[in-house]
């Protein structure tokens, strides 16, 4: 089991995909010469096919980028949630926030936290603005720390 500390959750960065924005640039390069390619021969059928091929290409890698886009920015705001929650979970808690350890990146209803040999289960209420704490005990309580 991970668990995340509080200063890892709040300063987290965002790293995008890289492969998808060369595989865009790529097809936008191969439909540039495609084009330039079939306006200068235009009677050879050929070049229009690839730059068809390409554009098609183009269009199916941007759509992949757009979703991923989109899941990011998700993705980013459940993360800055929780960055908050974990560093005022701490202050509420009377405890400095590099001794907390939380199993999620993202904000959910069950998740644990570490709070020195500690274990406890938080559940969130339903507009997520109140949390109980409940003691819990690890039957493996092998865990790895990521700071």
């Amino acid at each position: 089991m991970t668990f995340y500390s509080a200063d890892y959750l709040s300063q987290q960065a965002n790293v995008t995909s890289t492969l998808g924005i060369v595989m865009l640039l790529i097809t936008f390069v191969l439909m540039a010469v495609g084009l330039v390619a079939t306006m200068r021969h235009r009677l050879n059928t050929r070049y229009r096919d690839l730059t068809i091929i390409a554009l098609l290409s183009f269009l199916f890698f941007a759509g992949i980028q757009y979703t991923d886009y989109q899941t990011m920015v998700t993705k980013n705001s459940q993360q800055s949630q929780m960055g908050t929650f974990a560093t005022q979970f701490a202050e509420n808690q009377n405890v400095s926030s590099k001794k907390v350890y939380f199993n999620s990146t993202t904000l959910t209803d069950g998740m644990l936290v570490k709070e020195g040999k500690k274990y406890y289960s938080i559940t969130l209420s339903k507009d997520q603005k109140a949390y109980s704490l409940t003691r819990v005990y690890l039957f493996n309580e092998k865990v790895e720390v990521v700071q």
